[in-house]
């Protein structure tokens, strides 16, 4: 059985929606998720010349999404518009995640409530551990599918409808495409010419807090894993659910337990290492909402 989607949602797209409105911002071409660091470490110097800030929008706004409290990730979104073309991007900064107590559609509402608002495009990143040893922390891995190891679906529940009847999504979604990969093509240049190594391979989301066992990422390895961590696959169901086109990446900031012997993993440390990389991400988000 269908149902309308949820009072709360419906109320933080209106409100989502009259915030562009307001502030004359137009639908962004692309939505980017900022991993752990990546957007922590964000400051304006950052922002190419031609592109201006237009606007700031916080999580605590939107009646359907709670405020971010893991480190490293504010929960707000950032508006910037290309001067000569008008073009618009959005930098969410921060993201929800399972083990601050929400629902897997809970932690998707930070990017569901813009696709509804009308936004087609989402790059989603991520700060990863590197399950392959040649792989050189600080590089990049394109994500050209992934492996939903939480024991959880976002889409569990009703199928949902908009107000003007029509079903977000379908109820068994092919996720044989949920990774676009032209956009990840488009996506990896614009990172490659920001001077970022980049490689390609399966990213494997986990539940946590907890980081994995030795046991766990050498199982992972052995699948044939890329990366693993705490966020992404969750969003990505949801917007391939929704129709939108999907791209991403992780930031490879340490290697799994047991790889690197005697090294102790540490969150903060992540969020260190996110910070060396940060600069060249955004460079490239910028340059790929410019041409796209």
């Amino acid at each position: 059985m269908n149902k309308l989607l949820p009072d709360a949602v419906l109320r933080s797209v209106e409100i989502y929606r009259a915030f562009l409105r307001d502030h004359s911002i137009g639908i962004p071409n692309i939505h980017a998720v900022l991993g752990s660091g990546i957007g922590s470490s964000f400051v304006d110097e950052w922002v190419p010349s031609g592109w201006e800030s237009i606007g700031t929008l916080d999580f605590k706004t939107l009646p359907a999404i709670t405020a971010a409290t893991a480190p490293g990730h504010p929960g707000i979104y950032r508006f910037f518009r290309e001067k000569k073309s008008q073009k618009v991007l959005c930098l969410q900064v921060g993201r929800l995640h399972g083990y601050e107590g929400l629902t897997p559609a809970e932690t998707a509402l930070s990017v569901m409530v813009p696709r509804l608002a009308g936004t087609e495009n989402f790059v989603l990143t991520n700060a990863a551990g590197g399950l392959k040893l040649e792989w050189e922390i600080g590089s990049i891995m394109m994500i050209r599918d992934h492996v939903n190891f939480t024991g959880q679906n976002p889409l569990t529940g009703p199928l949902y409808t908009t107000t003007d009847g029509k079903t977000v999504g379908p109820r068994f979604p092919d996720l044989s495409k949920a990774w676009d990969r032209e956009f990840n093509d488009q996506l990896r240049k614009e990172l490659s010419a920001s001077g970022l190594t980049t490689h390609d391979g399966v990213y494997l989301g986990v539940a946590g807090p907890s980081f994995e066992t030795p046991a766990e990422v050498r199982l992972f390895a052995q699948w044939g894993m890329g990366t693993v961590g705490m966020s992404t696959v969750w969003e990505a169901i949801t917007l391939a659910h929704a129709g939108a086109r999907v791209s991403g990446f992780s930031l490879i900031t340490n290697l799994g337990c047991g790889l690197n012997p005697g090294v102790v993993l540490d969150h903060f440390v992540i969020l260190e290492a996110s910070k060396v990389a940060a600069k060249k991400v955004i460079a490239a988000l910028f340059t790929l909402a410019e041409k796209s």
